[in-house]
């Protein structure tokens, strides 16, 4: 039984130099973002992800998508202003502002979109790191890697 065996994706990811740059220099913004808030949102994000180098095309519909939820929010945020958290029902009674619904979803995935495209705390660390974490002692499988 003598060789070595790997599970697939088995051992740490490898890590990113500090301050490689990415492939690309600068993303124009597509023309699916909802308005001028997505639009704005997205230069500063991608300049943002560019320049930490874990930005490539690929990325770009996770952004959008991310932008777009941004601007939903503003938006769901500014009919509650106006509006109120809650409008009369039917039965004459109050329910939640179907904005409500709208903002807590946007949040939802914002929260995701963001993190999968490293914009949190947590993602941050952990992509740039590389997995590294110094307070990592490894575990019980480490020898076989």
């Amino acid at each position: 039984m003598g060789g070595i065996v790997r599970s697939s994706g088995g051992g740490r990811k490898p890590h990113l130099p500090a301050g490689q740059k990415s492939k690309m220099a600068r993303i124009a913004p597509p023309p699916e973002l909802m308005g001028d808030v997505a639009i704005k949102l997205w230069k500063t994000q991608s300049k943002i992800l560019i320049d930490r180098g874990i930005f490539e095309l690929e990325d770009a519909p996770i952004l959008m998508a991310y932008c777009n939820a941004f601007h939903l929010m503003i938006e769901a945020e500014k009919v509650i202003a106006k509006d109120g958290l809650t409008v009369s029902s039917e039965m004459g009674g109050d329910k939640k502002h179907p904005a409500v619904n709208v903002r807590n979803d946007s949040v939802s995935q914002i929260a995701r979109l963001g993190s999968l495209l490293g914009l949190d705390p947590l993602s941050r660390i952990r992509m740039t790191s590389g997995g590294n974490d110094p307070y990592d002692e490894g575990n019980e499988f480490d020898e076989f890697v």
